[in-house]
């Protein structure tokens, strides 16, 4: 059976063991994220991610898959982490005004190595994805100003580059 039958289809909250299994036993797994948080660089319309195990130390930048707990509610969350606060992690979806609440290393499940957008390829170590990934941990502490301003480029550079 080709790899492309075998996918399965299942929420994130029944496959977090077997997730973290895999990925504790050094293999990777990959899912389609759901939402918004994450444009321009995720879609859900048939992006894929692909996670390994967090290193000691995940860098600012870094896109993770973590568990958010807040009160008795617990949902899974994949952002890029713009800051380190003590010993915790603050991450902030690209697509966010305000980031998430702070979170133990212990909550990240695993960091995304690869991802598949608009059906090419991509690694984290591109020069545009560094490039793109320093903005959006530079610009985080001003994301609303930044997001206004990514807008107004985007309608300039679509009115200039626009096929006709």
């Amino acid at each position: 059976m080709s790899e492309e039958k075998r996918k399965l289809h299942a929420q994130l909250s029944q496959m977090e063991a077997l997730m973290e299994e895999k990925l504790r036993e050094g293999g990777s797994v990959s899912f389609s994220p759901k939402g918004v948080s994450m444009l321009p660089m995720l879609r859900a319309e048939g992006d894929t991610v692909t996670l390994e195990k967090p290193p000691a130390r995940i860098k600012k930048g870094t896109v993770a898959l973590f568990i958010s707990r807040e009160g008795d509610e617990e949902r899974f969350v994949l952002h890029r982490l713009v800051k380190t606060r003590g010993g915790e992690l603050v991450f902030c979806g690209d697509n966010r005004r305000e980031p998430d609440p702070p979170v133990k290393k212990e909550a990240v499940i695993g960091v995304v190595t690869a991802y598949e957008s608009r059906g090419k390829a991509h690694s984290p170590s591109e020069p545009w994805y560094r490039l793109y990934s320093f903005w959006m941990v530079a610009t985080s502490p001003f994301r609303s100003l930044s997001m206004k301003a990514q807008r107004v480029i985007y309608n300039v550079w679509k009115k200039l580059f626009r096929k006709k």
